[in-house]
Order: structure tokens, then C-alpha cells, then sequence
């Protein structure tokens, strides 16, 4: 039975990004940022996970992937996250599939987090967190290990730098994609770069495991990298 989907609107404040779904849409469905992939290995740590677990999906968009790779596993309970009310709408009927209580809210995660005593088994952020400076991050970390259960784990997928290298180096491999993002116009790939250089803010593999620790994570380990090189998929076990 489809359980029914709650949406309560938190917090309203818009953002460059919610501007511009309709580009990241495009982006997903070309899977130009090899979201399949990452989803893939997400459906894969969660396989075998006691029944009823709950599934925090932070910066949710339209959830069309995390309910897929969240089909036909033992989730108790789902919750997303996000700014953009039209990628919330479409959420709606994207997670009303799941055979579990499906909850959208309209916010900044950042600030829910902050707020939120609501404990969760699985945390996941998916090419969000880096538009948060260092400290921040580690903020935000620290928020999410206090809600993840003992046992539980945050899972992100998010920009990472290769050893050394810095935030403009990182940059200048972005660009050199330009070719490969043959769906988007030359105005959607500006927008979007313009979107890139001015909030992504990636970190290497090692810092990446520095705030974990910092954030008080036991265990952390990569699962995935991208065949570009400028994404990697983290587990940071409570």
C-alpha cells in the first residue's frame, strides 16, 4: 500500500539554484554528473539494512533517484529536503511509490538541521554539501552526526579535489567539460558554470575525511569515484 505524502513548508528562502531546475533536470536526465552511478552504489550500502530504517534525503530535488534506489529495500521512513517548490512538487508523486511514510519539506537543510531532534538511521546529501566553506561543513557534519543513530551513517556524493589539488584547479577540470554537456546551450552551460565558480567550494579526499573525523564519525571510506574525477561517493559510519 502507498503510504500518503506529507509536505510542510519550512523555510522559504530562494536561492540562484532553485532559478535554474530546469537546467539541472537536464543535467540528471543526461547523467552528465554520473548520478546512475552514485545511486547505483548508494542502492547497494543500503541493501540488507535492518527493516524499517529511516532514509534523510538532504537537498532532495525531486527525489526521483533516491526512491529509485530506495524501491523494493525495508525503508521505515523517508524524509526530504530541499528549497525549489517545483522540484518538491515533482517529488510528490515520485516518492508516493514508496511503501513507507514519504515526507517533503520545504527549507534550507542547513537550517533544519540545526533545529531538527529527529533521529535517523541514514543521512544522505548528493552534490550539496560543497556549497558550504570548510567550517561550515564541519558545522553541518557535526549537526548530522547528533542525529544519526549509533550504527547509522551519513553518505554524500559531492565534489573532490585529487591530492593537492586546489579549488581553481578543480575549476579548470569543470570547464574542460564543456563538450561532454551537449544537451545544454551555450546560455544553460553559462548559467550553470556561473552557478559552479561562484558556490562550489570541493575538498580533497583527505579533508573530506578530516571533517568526518572531526565531526566525530568512527569509520570513513570511499565507495565510488567518477569517471571525470571530480566527484566521489564518502560513507562516514557513526
Amino acid at each position: 500500500m502507498t503510504a500518503a505524502t506529507k509536505i510542510e513548508v519550512a523555510v522559504p528562502p530562494s536561492a540562484l539554484f532553485q532559478e535554474m531546475w530546469g537546467i539541472y533536470r537536464k543535467v540528471l536526465d543526461n547523467n552528465y554528473l554520473f548520478h546512475r552511478e552514485a545511486y547505483a552504489v548508494l542502492r547497494q550500502l543500503l541493501q540488507n539494512q535492518r527493516p524499517g530504517f529511516t532514509f534523510l534525503d538532504l537537498a532532495c530535488g525531486d527525489a526521483s533517484f533516491s526512491a529509485a534506489a530506495l524501491e523494493g529495500l525495508p525503508v521505515g521512513r523517508y524524509v526530504g529536503i530541499d528549497l525549489s517548490r517545483t522540484a518538491l512538487d515533482e517529488a510528490t508523486a515520485n516518492v508516493a511509490g514508496l511503501s513507507c511514510a514519504a515526507e517533503l519539506r520545504r527549507g534550507d537543510f542547513v537550517e533544519w538541521l540545526t533545529a531538527s531532534e529527529e533521529p535517523v538511521d541514514f543521512a544522505w546529501i548528493g552534490l550539496s554539501l560543497h556549497h558550504l566553506r570548510f567550517d561550515k561543513k564541519l558545522e553541518v557534519m557535526h549537526q548530522l552526526r547528533r542525529l544519526v543513530r549509533p550504527s547509522g551513517t551519513l553518505l554524500v556524493y559531492e565534489n573532490t579535489c585529487k591530492m593537492w589539488e586546489s579549488r581553481a584547479g578543480w575549476m579548470r577540470r569543470w570547464e574542460r567539460q564543456r563538450k561532454d554537456f551537449s544537451a545544454l546551450s551555450s546560455l544553460e552551460w553559462l548559467l550553470l558554470a556561473t552557478h559552479v565558480h561562484s558556490m562550489d567550494y570541493p575538498e580533497t579526499a583527505s579533508s573530506w575525511r578530516n571533517l568526518g573525523r572531526r565531526a566525530g564519525f568512527r569509520e570513513v571510506r570511499e565507495h565510488y569515484r567518477s569517471p571525470s574525477n571530480l566527484f566521489r561517493l564518502f560513507s562516514f559510519k557513526a
